[in-house]
């Protein structure tokens, strides 16, 4: 939580130390450089995870692997750095990609000792050498930010952090690496279906900016990304760490095929209610959180965001449907899954742009895209429990009804408050988005108690009203 703390106090800083061109263009570096990282990964660290019996070899023959596929990575993208930056249409970004690339073989040389760590759930010593790369990072992209005011900022901040992270690797975990190849049949026979997984799922979570990066200017490009960014935050930085504990919980209950699919039902349902009041509040204030949070240029970030924030309600359901994959092991359907989301983001980015060309409807039709994608998945996973599907869609419907009441109330309190209040510039923007927020909390509350209680009859509704009233005593 304070390396999440430590990236967003950085994005506030650095939004106004250089311009949208900057991210735009380190945007575009990094789909490169994550999108190539994907294809060389040998998915070192959940074929060591899941080994019952971890021996020397594999260990050594693991961390062999990655740092050889990390080097080839890195010769590939330095060759192909110009037409990589020409096929991006952002030229400008040719030595950026050669550059940057090094910060791959660069992780890679991390002591194996921390594999063994995570394999062992020995996350303290993790968390302090991550937060100090972060820490790192931080001093280093912001000095160097006030000194050159440009994307280079970030390029020097990834080098500096990942060679200070794999020095204090040695030092605090020790483990020298000894190279060797003997058991790679069994690690590529494991990975091979995982780097095909990884690929598809990067791409459907990262095409719509590729769009933008090859048909818009790098300017347009910024704002988009971090518009993005911005609206993906609540969801990495919140709702991800409280739903991943369910797994375990998902894992029990597998094989009750009727309990299993209720539970699952109930925690999309709770997702919803956290998301969706969210979305509607940020989509409403999208002008004003931007204005706050990275100043006056990022004006066209501000409408994105109002449209972008909405893509945490999909994402959230979507997070829930990946863990009850993975805990009934049924991980083709996972892979199947985001083909078919891919393909569908993909002629909806296709027609927005022919037929409206703006980045506003790109995005739309990105939202759009997700939702419906996900729906069906949701359908499909409930096809045999129909009053579940039904009820799952009755909540989520009861939910954003009482989310628009209390947006409208928010809107109508705010006026009034600015009818006399009459403040402007950073104050009034934090007096109109807290007094908006108070309001606006007030009424969903309130709305969502007596949704909670006409609906404890129902299967769904009777698991919430629980929660509620566990989380009521603890309160």
């Amino acid at each position: 939580m304070f390396g999440k703390v430590i990236g967003f106090a950085s994005t506030l800083i650095l939004a106004r130390l250089l311009t949208p061109e900057d991210f735009g263009l380190i945007a575009a570096i990094s789909i490169v450089l994550y999108f190539f990282d994907v294809f060389g990964n040998a998915a070192t660290e959940q074929y060591v995870m899941q080994k019952r019996r971890l021996l020397s070899v594999d260990l050594q023959t693991a961390w062999t692997i990655n740092l050889l596929l990390k080097c080839l990575i890195f010769v590939i993208l330095v060759l192909l750095a110009p037409w990589i930056a020409d096929l991006m249409r952002q030229p400008d970004i040719t030595l950026g990609i050669a550059v940057s690339a090094l910060v791959l073989p660069v992780i890679a040389l991390k002591s194996p000792s921390l594999l063994q760590q995570k394999r062992h759930i020995r996350y303290e010593g993790l968390f302090w050498l991550a937060l100090t790369e972060k820490l790192v990072a931080f001093g280093v992209v912001i000095s160097t930010a006030l000194v050159l005011r440009n994307y280079w900022a970030f390029i020097l901040a990834d080098l500096i952090s990942s060679t200070a992270g794999v020095l204090l690797s040695y030092i605090w975990f020790g483990k020298r690496p000894h190279m060797t190849i003997i058991a790679w049949r069994k690690q590529l026979g494991f990975s091979s279906w995982m780097i095909a997984r990884n690929i598809i799922g990067y791409l459907r979570s990262q095409i719509d900016t590729v769009f933008v990066s090859r048909h818009y200017p790098a300017d347009t490009l910024g704002q988009y990304y971090l518009s993005r960014d911005l609206a993906m935050m609540p969801g990495h930085y919140l709702l991800a760490p409280a739903i991943e504990p369910v797994l375990s919980a998902f894992r029990e209950t597998a094989k009750n095929d009727c309990y299993f699919l209720q539970q699952v039902a109930s925690t999309i349902l709770i997702t919803l209610i956290f998301t969706l009041p969210i979305a509607f509040f940020m989509s409403a204030y999208g002008a004003e959180i931007t204005a706050l949070v990275l100043g006056s240029q990022w004006a066209i970030a501000g409408q994105l965001f109002s449209i972008l924030i909405w893509l945490l309600v999909y994402w959230g359901a979507v997070y829930v449907l990946e863990l009850v994959i993975i805990a009934t092991e049924k991980l083709r359907s996972l892979f199947i899954f985001d083909l078919i989301a891919l393909g569908s983001v993909l002629i909806a980015l296709t027609l927005a742009l022919e037929l409206y060309g703006g980045v506003e409807a790109l995005a739309t039709s990105r939202v759009l895209a997700g939702f419906i994608t996900t729906s069906s998945f949701i359908v499909f996973i409930f096809r045999q429990r129909v009053g579940l599907l039904l009820e799952i869609f009755a909540g989520g419907t009861l939910v954003a009804i009482a989310s628009v009441i209390s947006v409208e109330q928010s809107v109508v309190m705010v006026n009034y408050f600015n009818s006399f209040a009459r403040l402007t510039g950073v104050s009034g923007l934090i007096a109109e988005l807290l007094f908006g927020g108070l309001a606006f909390a007030i009424v969903y509350i309130s709305l969502l108690i007596v949704i909670i209680i006409f609906a404890k009859n129902t299967r769904i509704g009777a698991q919430i009203h629980s929660v509620a009233g566990k989380l009521m005593k603890v309160l």
